[in-house]
Parts: C-alpha cells; sequence; structure tokens
C-alpha cells in the first residue's frame, strides 16, 4: 500500500469516528483531522512533482541507500555518452 492509499484510508476512518461523535466538537476535530490527512495528499502529490530536496520526479529519494538498485558504474556512466 502506498502513502497516498494510506492517507486516504485515514481520511475514511476519521470521517467515520465524526459519524460516530457523541457532540458537535468531537464531531468537529474528528473533520478535522480527516481533512488534514487530504491535505498531507496534497503535500505529497505537489513534492513529488516538484523535484526538490533530494527527491526524484518519481517520488524516490535517491540516497544512494536503495538496495533494489544497484549503484552505477563508471562504466556504465560512460556508455551513454
Amino acid at each position: 500500500m502506498d502513502l497516498v492509499d494510506e492517507y486516504r484510508r485515514n481520511a475514511r476512518e476519521c470521517e467515520r469516528m465524526a459519524e460516530k461523535a457523541g457532540n458537535p466538537a468531537d464531531k468537529a476535530s474528528w473533520l478535522r483531522l480527516a481533512a488534514s490527512w487530504l491535505g498531507m495528499i496534497r503535500s505529497d502529490a505537489r513534492r513529488l512533482f516538484e523535484n526538490g530536496n533530494g527527491t526524484e520526479q518519481d517520488g524516490h529519494r535517491d540516497d544512494g541507500n536503495n538496495p533494489a538498485w544497484p549503484k552505477p558504474s563508471k562504466e556504465d556512466s560512460n556508455a551513454s555518452h
């Protein structure tokens, strides 16, 4: 599950809790929390597309610690030039 799905799931859960709230203040708090989760989706989406702060355009940090991708060798770097 990716972060966006998790945020949406959390927002839906907050909305369900708001429906069950026993008083208007609690309901408002749950709805604000749901709105915060949804706002994080917008913030993350914006961050993913801005290509800043070490984040690649696909949303993954390239800090060299990703074991799924081997570090390119000097030979690999020269092959494309």
